[in-house]
């Protein structure tokens, strides 16, 4: 046998001799000590469709104002969104502002992502936004979904009404299992 299939004995810096085991990858007695786990994050996913109707009718109202959805479930947790249809503040008068806010004062680990829903090309997602931020929240925002002028000449607004998907992922923590077939202990 070749110095690359065994490591012969080792003399520690104690009085004890240390005899290490074959290398070789087909000793079964190798194979027999292998195992494989693995850790994931557990997460809930689900998503919520807003139909904004008699867009136009919005013109009436200043900054600031906003229209709420009823509460929701998705993603294992009660929801509502907040729409501001002249943005939040006067800053973001000219956009489209959209607010996820998580019911019952709990915060928790999610990353949201808000769409337009294109309603005269069967209805394929087109404009993405997505609010970044990844956190320990109980609300998302985004200012900025969109510039109320783009809206009002695009493909989004149809008879007078526009779609909001809103995805959320909610990250519920790790979890650590063996790998089937393995010998974990």
């Amino acid at each position: 046998m070749g110095s690359a299939d065994w490591i012969g004995s080792a003399t520690g810096t104690g009085s004890s001799n240390v005899e290490l085991q074959s290398q070789d990858q087909n000793d079964p007695c190798y194979q027999s000590n292998m195992s494989t786990s693995r850790i994931t994050v557990e997460q809930l996913t689900g998503s919520h469709t807003l139909v904004i109707e008699n867009y136009s009718s919005y013109k009436h109202f200043q900054s600031g104002f906003s229209a709420a959805t009823v509460n929701f479930t998705a993603a294992g947790h009660n929801w509502t969104l907040q729409y501001y249809p002249k943005g939040i503040t006067t800053s973001f008068k000219d956009y489209v502002s959209i607010y996820l806010i998580l019911k019952g004062g709990l915060s928790v680990r999610a990353e949201v992502k808000f769409s337009l829903v294109g309603a005269k090309e069967g209805g394929s997602k087109n404009k993405t936004v997505e609010a970044k931020k990844v956190a320990n929240e109980p609300q998302w925002a985004c200012e900025k979904l969109i510039k109320r002028k783009d809206l009002e000449k695009s493909k989004y607004l149809d008879n007078n009404s526009f779609k909001i998907l809103c995805e959320i992922v909610v990250f519920q923590g790790t979890r650590a299992e063996a790998v089937a077939g393995s010998t974990s202990t």
